[in-house]
């Protein structure tokens, strides 16, 4: 073969083979421009995750804040109404105890709160002999003229002929009376401090409507 075909050959394979490495590179170039796009996809959609992520826990943490500092406040505020509440019936008590010792205070009278407690318990229970315990001071004040009122007092409240009693022992309490059924043998306690702290449950919605208004 003559120089000449030989180069032909040579000048074809080089040929073929620049376009070969050509088609090669076209298809790497696109193939690497394919896997670029498709991290810069992927990198673009991590990140708009990664930003929704945040803005999710940022809200939620921020709605976490807002209902603990809700929370907070309404503890603070029910702790500021229960305190003043228990001043309320503190102050209570202590108008109870000055109106007992007084026997009167504006327009309450002790005698006839008395009165009404033992008429009220009388009408509680169903016996006829009742017994009444005071406390020391009580017990020296209540005389048989203030006794005599009180059986008709009671006598009117139940329609019943009531016998009553002044025992001989006292109880310590600020004021008020114990009623003994003597034939039943049971006791109702109207002493100023046991109703007082049954009133103090059942009303303390109202108290607080007093002191608060709506802010409950």
């Amino acid at each position: 073969m003559s120089d000449k075909g030989v180069d032909k050959i040579i000048s074809h394979i080089e040929a073929e083979a620049e376009k070969e490495i050509s088609e090669i590179l076209i298809k790497a170039q696109a193939e690497a421009d394919n896997i670029t796009e498709a991290a810069q996809e992927k990198a673009k959609r991590e990140t708009e995750r990664l930003l929704s992520n945040g803005k999710r826990v940022a809200f939620l943490e921020g709605q976490r804040i807002i209902a603990e500092t809700k929370i907070d406040v309404r503890r603070k505020r029910m702790d500021a109404q229960e305190e003043a509440i228990a001043e309320s019936f503190e102050e209570a008590k202590k108008i109870l105890e000055e109106l007992a010792e007084k026997g009167k205070r504006d327009n309450f009278v002790y005698k006839d709160i008395m009165f009404n407690l033992i008429a009220s318990a009388s009408e509680v229970v169903a016996g006829n002999k009742l017994e009444l315990v005071f406390n020391q001071r009580d017990s020296k004040t209540f005389n048989k003229k203030m006794l005599g009122e009180l059986t008709t007092f009671v006598k009117d409240r139940t329609g019943r002929d009531t016998s009553l009693t002044l025992t001989d022992k006292t109880i310590q309490f600020l004021g008020g009376v114990v009623v003994r059924d003597l034939e039943k043998h049971v006791e109702v306690d109207n002493t100023l401090e046991t109703k007082l702290n049954r009133f103090k449950e059942n009303m303390r919605v109202d108290v607080a409507k007093i002191l608060f208004g709506d802010r409950i």
